[in-house]
């Protein structure tokens, strides 16, 4: 059976997501679950029929870090969308970190005199070393799929080509390199014609009838039960499109309550991993019931919120403690200038030691200060 590796360029197709769905609207949905099966039928089309089995997946991307934080709901958009690729579709997903430097992610959304443009680095190189080393070791793969549209890819391509693998690209016609789409091949690219994902819609679309869920949220008014279209992740509650934008709302309340204003923040680049230990545990109770919880971390730095929504999932926020080492990505870097002001922000936050975690003896901090029921709840939802 031909052996069938599948290479991604996540951040390009992402980007171009949107020139697909012009052809089938805006409310096209591209299932990254079909994709590999239908380029695999492809692959085996065009050999005639022989048997193909897809042995991985891989993607790269990016996401920001050092964002504007009125970008905060795109960034977790984005990391949503590697989990989903991740934990529904077993893709190996390679996330690298462009620093904004405190910019808006969207060029129309920075103000038009400003020159700033965000160094995506490692994706390209990534992705051509992890199928140069596939290659290079024996019966990991036949073919190679790349799914690509730059031309950077061009001495990765001829270079797998020479090792004795074939190589098929799959692209987007108004987003790919004239080399890739020349059916002459001058520059001996690929073994196959290319494939073209606008092609390809039809078998690529992600269907869902409509069906009857009930919404878990607590902030969820009248019947529970709606019917929806919506993509439901694996193990992971139903929140109803309204609620949803009652949490959004409140978070960017929060937001507002709890950390300073923008000009105090400083973007100054950094590795975006850092360590600390829980400086402070708080929960909030709201007056429809429901908990609002987050917590303070310290370094040297300073100090990074986060809220329960940012820990990994392998991390209950009731086990944690102060005092407890931990490891986290930085969003928003805190000011240095103001230390007592927990201005940070971190995500992806994990424990570095797994320890047993038994009941917890004491409960987290109950804050006295009144709260009113503009307080966050914390669901886990998803949009794609």
């Amino acid at each position: 059976m031909v052996k069938v590796m599948i290479f991604i360029d996540g951040s390009w197709l992402y980007a171009n997501q949107h020139i697909l769905s012009k052809r089938f609207g805006d409310n096209y949905r591209l299932d990254y679950g079909k994709l590999p099966q239908v380029l695999g039928e492809i692959i085996a089309e065009n050999l005639g029929g022989m048997p193909v089995d897809v042995v991985r997946t891989c993607l790269f991307g990016s996401n920001a870090i050092n964002y504007d934080i009125d970008d905060e709901q795109l960034v977790q958009n984005r990391r949503d969308f590697y989990d989903l690729l991740r934990e529904e579709y077993h893709y190996e997903v390679e996330v690298f970190h462009v620093n904004y430097r405190g910019k808006r992610l969207k060029r129309s959304d920075r103000d038009p005199e400003d020159d700033f443009h965000p160094q995506e680095k490692c994706v390209d190189i990534a992705l051509s070393t992890a199928m140069l080393y596939y290659a290079a070791i024996p019966n990991a793969y036949d073919i190679a799929v790349s799914v690509i549209g730059d031309r950077d890819f061009i001495p990765t391509l001829q270079h797998v080509r020479k090792i004795g693998k074939r190589v098929a690209v799959a692209g987007i016609k108004e987003s790919c390199a004239s080399e890739y789409a020349d059916y002459k091949d001058p520059k001996r690219l690929k073994d196959f014609d290319i494939i073209w994902l606008g092609d390809l819609l039809d078998k690529l679309e992600l269907k869902i009838s409509k069906r009857r869920l009930e919404c878990q949220s607590p902030l969820h008014i009248g019947s529970r039960f709606v019917y929806t279209d919506e993509f439901i992740r694996k193990g992971r509650r139903y929140y109803c499109h309204e609620c949803k934008e009652k949490y959004r709302v409140q978070r960017l309340e929060q937001r507002d309550f709890i950390q300073p204003p923008m000009a105090e923040y400083s973007f100054e680049p950094d590795s975006p991993t850092s360590y600390g230990e829980i400086k402070k545990l708080l929960v909030r109770r709201l007056e429809d019931g429901s908990e609002n919880k987050y917590g303070f971390i310290r370094n040297e730095r300073g100090d990074y919120y986060f809220h329960s929504m940012d820990l990994m999932d392998d991390v209950d926020f009731e086990f944690l403690r102060e005092g407890d080492p931990v490891m986290f990505d930085v969003a928003i870097q805190p000011n240095p200038g103001s230390r007592d002001k927990p201005n940070g922000k971190g995500v992806n936050v994990k424990l570095m030691d797994r320890r047993e975690q038994p009941v917890p003896a004491s409960p987290p901090v109950q804050s006295s200060a009144p709260v009113s029921s503009s307080q966050p709840f914390s669901p886990q939802s998803y949009q794609l």
